[in-house]
C-alpha cells in the first residue's frame, strides 16, 4: 500500500524578500532626491536615536510628551546610525525597516486565508500605495510602531483554528503596546480581534487576550508614573473630542483624500503629481463604493468574511477620527490604508473568481494598478514640505542646511536661537549636536537643549539667530544693522551676536 503524499506548504521567504526589496526600490526616488529634508519631529526622533547609540538615554516615549512609544523606533535609528553613520538617509531607512516588518506580517496574516500568492499581490498594492510613500519612512514616533504591531497581532489571530492561549496572550500584550504607541490604530484592530474571539467561543482565549492587554497597560502606567514623576509634558497633543461634528464633515472628506495622496505636512496638503492624484482618486472611489457593496452583500446573503471585517476596520478608524479629534491632520487616517488595500484586494479576487476572469486578465489589471502606483512613487522625488523649489543644479536641501551650520561654526557659534518653530531640531540633528539651538518658548521637548543655549548666552559666548528667509517676523526692524542679516541661498538667514534685548524683542523667552 502506497503511503499518502504529504503536502508541503509553499516557502514564504521568496515573497517576503520580494516585498522588502520592492519597498526599498520604490522609495529610492525619495531617498536620492535633492528635496530630501527631515521634518522637525523626525529630527527629534533622530536625536533620540543618537542618544541611544551613545548610551546617554533610553527614552520610552517621544521627547516632550507622555505618549508616542519610542522603544522600537529610537533603537532602530540608533542601530542604523551605528552601521551607516548619522544622517537623514540612515534615519529614513531605519523607519522603513520598521514599516517593512509590519507589511511582512500583514502578508503572513492574509497568506493563511487567501494563500501566499494572492496575499503577496495585495500586499504589493499596499507597499506601492502613495498613501504610504513618504509616511513609511517618517520618524514620527509611534505611527510605524503601531502599524507594525497591528500586523503582528493580525498574524497571531488570523485563523479560526488558533485555540492556543499563548498567541492570544501575546496579541493582548501587543494591543496594549499599540495603545501606548498610537491608540488610533485600535478602532480598526479591535473589531477583527473581537470577531475571532467571539467565533472561538472559548473563555480562556478571552482571558488570555484581556490579561495581555491589562498587563502591558499596567506596566506602561507604572513606567510613566516613575519616568515622568513631577514633570509636565511640553506637548499634550490634540484635545480629545470633536465639538463640531456636522460642520467638520467637509474637512474630514478632504483629510481622507489628502491622506490617500500621501503628500502632506501635518494638516496641510503639499503639491503632488498628476499620477499620484489619479491613484488617490481611484482609492477614494473604492472607499466610497465599499459601503453600498457591503449592504448589497448583506441583503443578498453573499457574505465574504474578510471583506466585512476589513470594511468595519476602515470604517471604525474613520469614525473614531471624526468623533475623537477636531484636528484634521492627514496622518491621523493612516490606520485606514492597510484595511482599505486588503478589502479592495479581497473584493477584486472574489469578483474575478465569480466571473471566472482569466488569469491573464487578472494579471493585466494588477499590473496596470502597480504601474500607476510605481509612477506615483517616482513623483515623490519632487516631494517637499517647504514652500520653495529646487531648480536643476541647485544644491540639495541637506547641503543648504549644512551650509547654514557651516556659517555658524566658521564664526565660532555653537549655540543658536531659531526664529521659526521646529527649525531648531534640524539644526541640532544635521550638525550632529555640534550646534545646539532652541526656539522662542522657554519650554521645549528636550529641556536640556534650552538650558545649554541659555547658559551659553549668560556666559557671553557668541550666539546667533537663525530662521527662514522671508519669515524674519520683523527682525530687520529690531537689530541695529539690518544689513548684517546674512542670506543663505534665499532659504535661510543668520544674524550673529544678538544681545538679550534683541532676543527678547524678537519674542524669545529668557530667564530673568
Amino acid at each position: 500500500m502506497t503511503a499518502p503524499i504529504e503536502r508541503r506548504s509553499p516557502a514564504l521567504w521568496p515573497y517576503l524578500t520580494a516585498l522588502a526589496a520592492a519597498s526599498v526600490i520604490l522609495r529610492l526616488p525619495q531617498l536620492l532626491s535633492r528635496n530630501l529634508l527631515l521634518e522637525g519631529d523626525e529630527c527629534v526622533l533622530g536625536l533620540m536615536g543618537l542618544h541611544v547609540a551613545h548610551g546617554r538615554e533610553f527614552p520610552f516615549f517621544f521627547y516632550g510628551q507622555q505618549y508616542g512609544l519610542s522603544i522600537v523606533e529610537a533603537p532602530a535609528a540608533a542601530l542604523s546610525f551605528l552601521i551607516a553613520g548619522v544622517g537623514p538617509v540612515p534615519l529614513k531607512l531605519a523607519m522603513l525597516g520598521v514599516w517593512i516588518a509590519g507589511t511582512c506580517c500583514y502578508f503572513l496574516a492574509f497568506a493563511r486565508p487567501l494563500g501566499p500568492a494572492r496575499s503577496f499581490w495585495i500586499t504589493l498594492l499596499l507597499v506601492s500605495m502613495p498613501a504610504w510613500a513618504a509616511a513609511s519612512m517618517k520618524a514620527w514616533s509611534g505611527y510605524l510602531t503601531a502599524f507594525s504591531l497591528t500586523g503582528v497581532v493580525l498574524y497571531l489571530i488570523a485563523r479560526n483554528d488558533n485555540r492556543g492561549a499563548a498567541p492570544w496572550l501575546m496579541a493582548g500584550a501587543l494591543t496594549g503596546a499599540i495603545y501606548f504607541a498610537h491608540p488610533l490604530w485600535l478602532p480598526g484592530l479591535l473589531p477583527i480581534v473581537l470577531f475571532f474571539l467571539w467565533s472561538s467561543r472559548t473563555g480562556a482565549l478571552w482571558a488570555s487576550y484581556l490579561g495581555g492587554i491589562l498587563g502591558v497597560i499596567a506596566a506602561g502606567v507604572a513606567v510613566k508614573a516613575i519616568w515622568f514623576a513631577g514633570t509636565v509634558p511640553a506637548w499634550v497633543g490634540p484635545t480629545a473630542g470633536n465639538p463640531h461634528l456636522l460642520a467638520s464633515l467637509p474637512r474630514v472628506a478632504t483629510q481622507i483624500y489628502v491622506g490617500l495622496t500621501g503628500s502632506y505636512y501635518f494638516g496641510n496638503a503639499v503639491p503632488l503629481g498628476r499620477v499620484t492624484a489619479t491613484v488617490a482618486w481611484i482609492w477614494l472611489v473604492a472607499l466610497a463604493l465599499a459601503a453600498p457593496l457591503q449592504i448589497v452583500r448583506l441583503c443578498t446573503r453573499r457574505y465574504l468574511l474578510w471583506s466585512h471585517l476589513l470594511f468595519v476596520s476602515a470604517l471604525g478608524t474613520l469614525v473614531a477620527n471624526w468623533l475623537l479629534l477636531d484636528w484634521r491632520d492627514a496622518r491621523y487616517v493612516l490606520p485606514m490604508h492597510a484595511p482599505l488595500a486588503f478589502m479592495v484586494g479581497v473584493e477584486l479576487l472574489d469578483l474575478a473568481d465569480r466571473r471566472r476572469v482569466a488569469v491573464n486578465r487578472r494579471a493585466v489589471a494588477i499590473a496596470l494598478m502597480l504601474a500607476l502606483q510605481t509612477a506615483s512613487m517616482t513623483e515623490f522625488a519632487r516631494y517637499t514640505f517647504m514652500w520653495w523649489t529646487n531648480p536643476a543644479g541647485a544644491p540639495s536641501e541637506s547641503r543648504t542646511l549644512r551650509t547654514v551650520i557651516g556659517h555658524l561654526q566658521s564664526r565660532g557659534v555653537t549655540h543658536a536661537f531659531a526664529m521659526n518653530a521646529l527649525l531648531q531640531w534640524p539644526i541640532i540633528f544635521y550638525s550632529d549636536e555640534a550646534v545646539i539651538a532652541r526656539w522662542k518658548s522657554g519650554r521645549e521637548r528636550y529641556q536640556p537643549y534650552v538650558a545649554r543655549v541659555n547658559s551659553a548666552l549668560d556666559r557671553g559666548e557668541r550666539v546667533a539667530i537663525v530662521g527662514y528667509a522671508g519669515y524674519t517676523y520683523g527682525l530687520e526692524r529690531i537689530v541695529p544693522d539690518p544689513q548684517a542679516i546674512i542670506d543663505v541661498d534665499g532659504k535661510y538667514f543668520v544674524y550673529f551676536d544678538p544681545d538679550k534685548e534683541v532676543l527678547r524683542r524678537a519674542g524669545f523667552e529668557l530667564p530673568r
